[in-house]
């Protein structure tokens, strides 16, 4: 079975990351591209082969963008990225809305409504289910720094960092980095501008 392939546009190369780890979740799915600017976007409009374009709004203010959206391959089809509630985006014709502050729950629904593939939907993702110490290592994490570094921070030894990325993975389902990176943005740990 062919497998259904995205591109990802999205500026913050944490959410590119993050947001490719949800989508991996979903069988015969892989991501062959993932863009970080309108210049790599308009370079990769003629050669671009994904089914799916997952494209950060803000790219379609970009005039230059606009136009060659229309020079994309005729099967490919765009899946907008939004932070704000506002989700009208004139001129481009989109088949779905993923916002960043959804779960990932909810992000694999609307990716398996838009594609018709069946998610595999990870069970018990509950914010506030982990500790606040665990929430401290988390926000750590996301922010890019090593046990040794959020040890040093927290005034804890390294295997207590350890054994509380253990239990954070384990009360989660999540097991990458960009993906508790996601987690922690859309249970508000951290500042999506500091994921950028």
């Amino acid at each position: 079975m062919a497998k259904i392939t995205f591109a990802i546009c999205e500026k913050s190369f944490l959410i590119r990351k993050g947001l490719a780890s949800v989508i991996e979740k979903i069988p015969d799915t892989k991501i062959i591209q993932q863009i970080e600017n309108a210049e790599e976007l308009i370079v990769s409009a003629n050669n671009c082969e994904a089914d799916y374009l997952i494209l950060n709004k803000k790219f379609t203010t970009d005039p230059k963008v606009k136009k060659v959206l229309s020079a994309f391959s005729g099967t490919t089809r765009f899946i907008l990225l939004v932070n704000d509630n506002n989700n009208k985006v004139s001129g481009i014709y989109y088949d779905g809305i993923i916002d960043v502050n959804d779960t990932q729950n909810f992000i694999l629904k609307k990716i398996k409504e838009i594609t018709g593939k069946n998610a595999v939907i990870q069970k018990n993702v509950i914010p506030g289910e982990i500790s606040k110490r665990e929430a401290d290592i988390l926000k750590n994490i996301a922010l890019g720094f090593s046990n040794k570094e959020i040890a040093d921070k927290l005034f804890i030894s390294v295997h207590t960092v350890v054994t509380h990325r253990k239990n954070i993975t384990r009360k989660l389902g999540i097991k990458t980095v960009p993906g508790l990176t996601i987690y922690a943005i859309i249970n508000k740990l951290i500042d999506i501008d500091k994921a950028e």
